[in-house]
């Protein structure tokens, strides 16, 4: 009787010491992009994450769409941050510097979802130094000596199934005898070293493309060797994507250069006989 007696004060302080753990869930399918176009340009972006803030503790980076669970309840302040692959690669994802963080109130239920789909916006302070959208008459890339085949105008009336942004994007094409393109950004930029410093390049390709940066001294003209490529895609698969290059260590290893061009480099991939390469969207963006 006395085992008996102490089992049951054990169990009845057990279960009524045991701790509620439903959770209540956050949703966000995807967060959004709001831009003035006439200033920031096109809204495409490449974000893949959330950067989830509750009460200003870090629940985590989740990939999107999310179903974030959440060990609690009522009303909390939340901060989300998007996401994206810095230079295109998967293990190098990064809080995007260059958008606002979006800020809500949510009461959280248990056993509940509540959903939420944030848009956030480039930053104030966020200077675009550069550009190219394909609409204007000029194209902003200049060719350089080598280059045997021209950046052109691709036009949605004639390819609606190409130009995804506007009514116009760039266009390379690329053959065996017509196999190199080089083009370097047509005015030098002004980017400050030791800051952030972004490239945004939207693009579909079945032909590698490569990325480089030039700095101008009050001496010469020093050309980066290329350290970002955006690979090929299958044509009978591919789509739009949109990269995020950091070029901040790159601008700042050239203490003495004044300003700098962005060049865009192609030669005819191995046993591709027509190589296409589509841009736009071509942003280059540092603080003010």
């Amino acid at each position: 009787m006395k085992y008996t007696f102490t089992f049951l004060i054990i169990s009845f302080l057990f279960f009524s010491c045991k701790e509620d753990i439903t959770p209540s869930y956050l949703e966000i399918p995807a967060i959004t992009l709001q831009t003035d176009e006439a200033t920031e340009g096109s809204n495409s972006h490449g974000i893949v994450d959330a950067w989830v803030y509750m009460d200003n503790k870090s629940l985590g980076v989740y990939e999107l769409p999310a179903h974030i669970p959440i060990l609690d309840e009522g009303p909390h302040e939340f901060i989300i941050y998007a996401g994206v692959k810095n230079n295109g690669i998967s293990a190098t994802r990064i809080k995007y510097p260059m958008y606002e963080r979006f800020d809500t109130t949510l009461t959280l239920i248990k056993n509940q979802t509540v959903t939420i789909n944030p848009v956030v916006t480039y930053k104030s302070n966020i200077q675009f130094e550069m550009i190219e959208d394909f609409e204007d008459t000029g194209i902003e890339f200049t060719a350089d000596i080598i280059s045997d085949t021209p950046m052109v105008f691709i036009d949605k009336t004639d390819y609606p199934s190409i130009v995804k942004y506007g009514q116009r994007c760039g266009g390379i094409f690329l053959t065996e005898t017509d196999s190199i393109f080089k083009a370097a950004t047509g005015s030098y930029l002004d980017l400050p070293k030791g800051e952030d410093v972004f490239l945004e390049i939207d693009f579909m390709n079945n032909n590698s493309l490569r990325m480089g940066v030039i700095a101008q001294n009050s001496l010469d003209l020093i050309e980066h060797t290329p350290y970002v490529q955006m690979n090929p895609q299958a044509e009978s698969s591919w789509v739009w994507k949109k990269i995020y290059i950091d070029l901040k260590e790159d601008v700042s290893v050239e203490q003495n250069a004044t300003s700098y061009e962005i060049y865009l480099l192609s030669v005819i991939d191995p046993d591709n006989t027509l190589g296409k390469i589509y841009l736009d969207n071509i942003k280059v963006l540092r603080y003010q």
